[in-house]
């Protein structure tokens, strides 16, 4: 699972290629900023049966690129993410999943057609309770995106983290705008469905994916009666439905805001086999993205 949000999306093609093509030694920058809230979800698991569970989501992510060349792109920065959960004292469901992370990897014209990026983020993954060297992960992403045209481009990549339940996930997307305001972006972790009003405003309706890998406290699972979950790795992940609206506020700036329904939240701790499930909540995020 993604310890933040698949990393390598269409900006390959949005980002990498414009980038790849100015001069030399130039300098690239990425900010993003998002929250969402997902309301009372009902939550089941051991020990817990029809509690109601909130969720306050955070993600912020910078990233600077500089150019070494006219095909090679490097990649550094830093990520912060959070997940905080309002849970029942007795249900053994962590209240944070954290992360803070490091941004290392490259971007590199392989082609003419061909993009490739690698990206690692070692960092600590875990709900920041007692950090030890448990807590430390480095999980690898490697992409390569194909122009079949200005309208169309499809999408390979792989993760890797040996921390994970599965070890190695891949993934595949396409990106097809089909007519002048209709565009079919199907590139995880928001694949969507795409009208452009004007120049400016976007709607658009789809789906997204928040998920991630994390060490709980080396006594998180006797404090809630569950002492199998001592220092256990659990696998989040969330689906989400959604409908929004982007508003390009210049060509380096965008903001983002959508509602939707957020009908499954799985919380996994896969080595002792218990798992909480959570259905049925609504949920609003707002974002902000900048390219300069």
């Amino acid at each position: 699972m993604k310890s933040a949000r698949l990393t390598i999306l269409i900006a390959l093609a949005a980002i990498a290629a414009p980038a790849l093509a100015a001069d030399p030694m130039s300098i690239s920058e990425e900010l993003d900023a998002m929250y969402s809230y997902v309301g009372d979800a009902s939550t089941h698991g051991a020990g817990l049966k029809g509690g109601e569970v909130d969720e306050h989501y955070s993600d912020l992510k910078y990233v600077v690129s500089p150019q070494v060349n006219n095909n090679l792109l490097l990649r550094f920065g830093a990520e912060w993410q959070r997940f905080s959960f309002d849970v029942p004292d007795h249900a053994a469901v962590p209240r944070l999943l954290q992360q803070v992370s490091g941004v290392l990897g490259f971007d590199y014209q392989v082609a003419d057609e061909w993009l490739m990026r690698v990206e690692w983020e070692p960092g600590i993954y875990g709900d920041f309770e007692n950090i030890n060297a448990r807590d430390f992960d480095a999980p690898l992403v490697v992409g390569g995106l194909y122009l079949a045209s200005p309208d169309l481009q499809w999408f390979f990549g792989i993760r890797a983290d040996p921390r994970c339940e599965y070890p190695v996930l891949p993934v595949a997307g396409v990106r097809w705008k089909f007519s002048d305001r209709w565009t079919l972006n199907l590139m995880l972790p928001s694949p969507r469905l795409e009208y452009e009003v004007n120049e400016r405003l976007t709607a658009y309706t789809g789906g997204g994916i928040e998920a991630g890998t994390f060490v709980t406290g080396e006594t998180f699972g006797s404090d809630h009666g569950e002492p199998k979950l001592n220092g256990a790795i659990v696998d989040y992940f969330e689906l989400r439905l959604d409908a929004g609206v982007s508003w390009r506020l210049n060509p380096q700036v965008s903001v983002e805001a959508e509602a939707g329904y957020m009908p499954y939240r799985w919380f996994d701790f896969f080595d002792p086999n218990i798992n909480y499930r959570s259905y049925n909540a609504p949920y609003g995020q707002i974002a902000c993205h900048a390219r300069f």
